[in-house]
This record gives structure tokens, sequence and C-alpha cells, in this order.
């Protein structure tokens, strides 16, 4: 990316500018305490494809979930969007993060937990199931409507290998009807494990990766969520500031239109 002062620092935009917060420090899962300090909610927010997000299915309860929610600004700020947008639904959200001190955070600034909840979970753990049947069977639905994932799918990746991307991938798609993945190029796994050797602790195993360039990692996610699952990806965006795109993908049975 052109004007970029260090193409492996997260920290830095495509202007070449510091981002606010500065460095996010050394994390081995994504769960930096300050992270919406260089990744504000109300500016992701506004990336979202609003005529993308109205959902096909009828009923009174959109649902929706939200994968590594970390202090939980952005499921907030998600909550807010999707009630705007959908005036004539109950929208409801759950966000899990796998960090209690984060999780524990978002309770307190959470001021509707009728509407959305927080739980500490690893989504690729053995008792998530459980955890996300009850929520969904209160809410008298067998799916999410629409589940993000922004920002996550490299840190499951890197942590537990090409076999677990792939099962984060299909679970997601299992359980929602629609899919909005901010998957983080490979120029941010370099940056992540570099962060964690300045930091004195062991870096990311990325060499056991098969799917290691930003064209790989796409065409990887693409055959498991088109090819396996059957959904569509509908919409792409531009790349935001910070060199991602988002990536909206549908289960066919309520998609209409032009696949990308």
């Amino acid at each position: 990316m052109s004007g970029v002062k260090d193409e492996d620092d997260e920290s830095v935009s495509k202007n070449g500018q510091t981002k606010r917060g500065g460095d996010p420090g050394a994390s081995r899962h994504g769960n930096f305490i300050n992270y919406y300090q260089f990744h504000p909610a109300e500016e992701r927010v506004r990336q979202l494809p609003r005529e993308l997000l109205i959902p096909n299915r009828p009923g009174q309860n959109f649902v929706a979930l939200d994968v590594g929610c970390n202090s939980g600004d952005l499921t907030i700020e998600l909550h807010k969007f999707l009630s705007e947008n959908l005036p004539d639904r109950k929208v409801s959200i759950l966000g899990i993060d796998l960090d209690p001190v984060l999780i524990e955070r978002a309770q307190e600034k959470n001021y509707h937990p009728e509407l959305v909840r927080f739980e500490c979970l690893d989504f690729l753990s053995d008792n998530r199931e459980s955890i996300v049947a009850d929520y969904l069977s209160q809410r008298q639905v067998d799916r999410f409507d629409l589940s993000f994932c922004l920002s996550v799918t490299m840190w499951v990746h890197a942590n537990t290998g090409d076999a677990g991307l792939e099962h984060l991938l299909t679970e997601l798609c299992s359980m929602s009807e629609s899919v909005l993945l901010e998957p983080q190029p490979w120029r941010c796994y370099r940056a992540a494990s570099r962060r964690l050797r300045r930091a004195g602790q062991p870096e990311l195993d990325l060499d056991r990766l098969k799917h290691r360039s930003d064209d790989q990692l796409l065409r990887f996610m693409n055959s498991v969520i088109s090819d396996q699952a059957g959904f569509h990806r509908t919409h792409t965006s531009a790349e935001n500031d910070w060199g991602r795109r988002l990536m909206l993908f549908q289960r066919s049975s309520q998609w209409s239109g032009q696949v990308e």
C-alpha cells in the first residue's frame, strides 16, 4: 500500500499517519485492552453496507452475533446501527470474546442488557454450541440473521492453523443467514508476530500455515464460505484506513441478485 511508513505496523494508516492510540502493543489472541483507541467503533459502523443488511427473512426478531467483541464498544454501535435501519424489528445482539476482563468491561458499559448481551466465550470451544443454541431459542429463531466477524480471522488462523480458520468459517455459516467478515491482510500477521517478539514473547508460528498471502487467504475463505457452505459474496467494500475490506456473504436461500 502506497504511502505507508511501515507496512508491518497496524497502527499506521494508508496516508502514512499514526492512528489514534498509536502502537496497540503485543497480543497473542487480539484481545487488546485499548483496541478502540486506534480503531474507533463509530468509524467502523460508517463502512457498513446499509442496503445489504436488510433481512429477507420475515419475523419480529432480528438477532445478530459479534464474534471477538473486545470491550463491547463496536457491539453497542452495531446494535444502534441495526435498530436505526430496522425500525420495525426487535434487534438483539450477542457479543462474545475469550477475554474475561474485556467482557467485564463490556458488561459495565451495557445500558441495554435486555437487547445487548455479552458472554465470555471462545467461539471454537466445546461449550459454545449450548450457549448459542440457548440464546437463539430464547429469541425464537434457528439462526442469527447476521454475524459479524471483524478483524478476527487472523487470530484464529495464526493460533489454530488452517483447519481452525476453516472450522471458524463453517461453524459461523452454519448458524447464520448472513456473515460480514473483515479479514486481516498477511502484513498484519507479520506485524502481530513481530510485536510479540519485541515484547519478549514467543512469535506466532506462521510457517505452519499453508495460506500465507492475501490472494491465498481470500481464495481459501471464499472456497470455504461459498463452495462448502453455499453462501454468496454479495458485497465487498472499498479498503478502509487500516487497509482492510468488509465482505458480506449471504445464505443462498436468502439471496437474490448478482454475485461479486
